[in-house]
């Protein structure tokens, strides 16, 4: 199993301890660090990617993905996250910040859609809600700079912005 780590960011914290937990794992044959302001970083990473199976994490943790290497199916995204996120995305919608491992045909999701502010602020939730999810617990480590004020759940626009992709992702399943 090879695997690409990509790792969005804005190019403003330390990535050393997430770069240097990745480099355990004899799995990750490739590190993408994608410097930038929106989370489809990540995805345009993947694309870029040498191998066909993907793992993503935000910049902001350390997660042990040994977890997610052992549920992996490519049937699935296999994302990781802590019980106390896992409370607030019942049913289809899910977290790849805390880590991800998919396979690259799982991008095809985003064809079609209206690259606006909306999407490119909340293509994270295209991709983990319109994917099939398996969801797993393993030990993850969340860093300092995950609470500072320029991270994406911090901002004002949060909420209503979560809002309205919700719906934007209905409106476009009820017309499949």
């Amino acid at each position: 199993m090879k695997v690409s780590a990509v790792i969005p960011t804005r190019g403003d914290v330390d990535l050393s301890r997430v770069v240097d937990s990745l480099r355990h794992y004899p799995e990750i044959t490739e590190i993408i660090i994608k410097i930038g302001d929106t989370p489809f970083n990540r995805y345009r990473g993947a694309v870029q990617a040498a191998n066909e199976l993907i793992y993503t994490q935000d910049d902001d943790c350390v997660t042990d993905i040994t977890p997610l290497l052992a549920a992996y199916d490519s049937a699935f995204i296999c994302n990781a996250m802590t019980p106390e996120h896992a409370k607030s995305y019942p049913g289809e919608e899910t977290l790849v910040g805390f880590g991800a491992l998919f396979d690259k045909r799982r991008l095809a999701v985003f064809g079609g859609w209206k690259r606006d502010a909306l999407f490119y602020r909340e293509c994270d939730r295209v991709f983990a809600t319109l994917n099939p999810h398996k969801t797993v617990y393993p030990k993850i480590t969340i860093l300092p700079h995950a609470y500072s004020a320029n991270r994406l759940y911090r901002q004002p626009e949060h909420g209503p912005s979560h809002v309205a992709m919700r719906e934007r992702i209905s409106q476009y399943k009820a017309a499949r």
